[in-house]
């Protein structure tokens, strides 16, 4: 039996899925239309005859930049929703205990409980406390 009850199953089940239309959704708007209307990501796309090229590097970045941000969301969705159906979502994956549904509403895609994500945010100096 799933940590979580069938309620909440079927709610993240509902997020999980409408969050990836959404991104779905998003890459489409960006990608899709005529070759001259979608990004590029080539630093050499954005120049034209006069055009500044560390400008058209920095726009090349940010699409790129975009496009890893994109397929890094749709992984997590994808995993969490392989979670949820594994019967896995709401257990930790670093120390195995259940993560609190609160946790689990606010952030559909977590895999760790705070006890372990502040010990990762630590160890990799990405908390929120001080960096110095």
């Amino acid at each position: 039996m799933p940590p979580i009850s069938p309620q909440l199953h079927e709610e993240l089940g509902k997020r999980l899925r409408q969050s990836r239309a959404d991104v779905q959704a998003a890459v489409r708007a960006r990608t899709d239309g005529d070759t001259d209307d979608r990004p590029a990501i080539s630093p050499t796309a954005h120049m034209g005859q006069n055009d500044d090229a560390p400008t058209a590097e920095m726009l090349s970045h940010n699409e790129e930049h975009r496009a890893e941000h994109d397929s890094d969301l749709l992984h997590e969705i994808d995993a969490a929703m392989g979670r949820l159906e594994s019967g896995a979502i709401g257990v930790c994956v670093s120390c195995g205990r259940e993560i609190p549904e609160a946790r689990l509403r606010a952030t559909p895609t977590v895999q760790t409980c705070v006890a372990c994500q502040e010990r990762i945010e630590h160890e990799r100096g990405t908390g929120r406390g001080p960096s110095m």
